[in-house]
């Protein structure tokens, strides 16, 4: 009967001792497996976004004369980058625009919407519709109130989600 009892005792123990090692260790498990699978799914979007800036110009001919090209009255950059991922980048406006010089120097460019009437500042127009889907070219005008001097200028543009282009021109 000792032997029985002590068994029993032992076995009620052992059951309390899982019980309160299951209740300590489940909602850790919960929460990491919830915190893998958010990574997860961001790291899926970067892998299915990719964009490429594929050509960048400014308003000046080839004598470095400033050009109105667009009669705004503004000195215009443009710039057109190309979806080339398999997902349709949302909120474009929400992008960040840099702008550096030969000078080693970066300026980040707001969104008009955002500039508050402010130059320098972008805006942008989707070839063929309004979302900037898969394989969709965005063109990108970046006006300021004077002409920019001649020189290597770089242009890195960096959508929402994080993933990023950069494209060197001269002007």
């Amino acid at each position: 009967m000792d032997k029985a009892l002590s068994t029993i005792l032992l076995v009620i123990a052992s059951l309390v001792c899982a019980v309160l090692a299951i209740n300590a260790i489940y909602p850790a498990t919960s929460i990491s497996s919830g915190a893998l699978g958010s990574a997860s799914a961001q790291m899926g979007d970067r892998i299915k976004s990719q964009i490429s800036i594929v050509h960048a110009a400014g308003e000046l001919d080839d004598s470095e004369v400033w050009q109105d090209t667009n009669s705004d009255g503004n000195f215009d950059v443009f710039v057109w980058a190309k979806n080339i991922g398999i997902t349709t980048i949302d909120n474009a406006e929400n992008c960040d625009l840099f702008l550096g010089g030969d000078d080693g120097t970066w300026s980040r460019i707001p969104h008009e919407d955002y500039a508050g009437g402010e130059l320098p500042s972008w805006d942008y127009t989707i070839d063929s519709g309004t979302e900037w889907g898969q394989e969709t070219t965005m063109m990108i005008e970046i006006s300021f109130e004077s002409a920019l001097s001649s020189g290597e200028y770089r242009i890195k543009l960096i959508i929402p989600n994080g993933i990023s282009d950069e494209y060197y021109f001269s002007m």
